[in-house]
């Protein structure tokens, strides 16, 4: 599906209905999900309207290249694949977004990384809250480089890898520290690790929707249903 990623719309005086919502054809430089030349977007949905007062919704991104699929058997895995997330949070009256580093500790794998906030601005990483105007989806649109951070880890590097893989979670909110998973794009929910993330090359141009696997929480609010990737490489390269 076409769309304008959230800080970059144009208005234009043409507008057509489709798929439920307002949608125009990408204009002249943009590229798969209305997405700038460098930037990726992560559209993330779920089966009721999102309530930031009980929960966190995150998209975790496996930037090493090794293409393992962050789980949460994480205490078996020890966070493998958790190289960075993406996540939405609020207290019930407003909601952000960030970028999040998170460093795994060498001295205790199985205790949950240290989140690392990354320097952002508005130009850099942006959030629509409500990209569907149901409530049930959010946008973030986000400068691919930003999630090529200085040390501790991952190491910095001028060719970073470009195969990436990602797990979509929700979780308790205000979990001081710990990761309560309600929800996950696999089978099991918070239990079963049963999702393998497709390959992402990022040196690609792709606009891809992957369906969680249906289960189903007790508070629907807290089920995702999908997860839409979108990315237009500034130098577009076969992986």
């Amino acid at each position: 599906m076409v769309r304008f990623g959230f800080g970059f719309m144009l208005l234009l005086s043409l507008i057509t209905v489709a798929c439920g919502r307002q949608v125009t054809p990408n204009p002249p430089g943009l590229g798969p999900g209305g997405t700038p030349p460098g930037y990726f977007a992560v559209f993330m949905n779920v089966a009721q309207p999102f309530n930031f007062t009980n929960y966190q919704y995150m998209i975790v991104l496996n930037t090493t290249g090794d293409r393992h699929t962050p789980s949460t058997d994480t205490y078996q895995t020890n966070w493998d694949g958790y190289s960075y997330e993406i996540v939405a949070r609020g207290n019930g009256v407003s909601a952000l977004a960030q970028a999040i580093q998170l460093v795994r500790s060498t001295q205790n794998p199985h205790i949950p990384p240290q989140p690392l906030p990354l320097g952002t601005t508005p130009q850099t990483f942006s959030f629509n809250l409500n990209a569907s105007g149901t409530g049930t989806e959010f946008q973030v649109l986000a400068q691919k480089r930003i999630f090529v951070s200085p040390s501790p880890s991952p190491s910095p590097s001028s060719t970073p890898p470009s195969l990436w893989t990602f797990n979509a979670f929700v979780t308790q909110a205000n979990s001081a520290g710990r990761w309560q998973f309600v929800d996950s794009m696999g089978a099991g929910g918070p239990t079963d690790p049963q999702f393998i993330s497709p390959v992402l090359c990022m040196t690609e141009p792709f606009d891809n929707t992957y369906n969680a696997r249906g289960f189903v929480p007790p508070d629907q609010a807290a089920e995702i249903t999908s997860v839409e990737i979108a990315n237009n490489p500034a130098s577009p390269a076969p992986c």
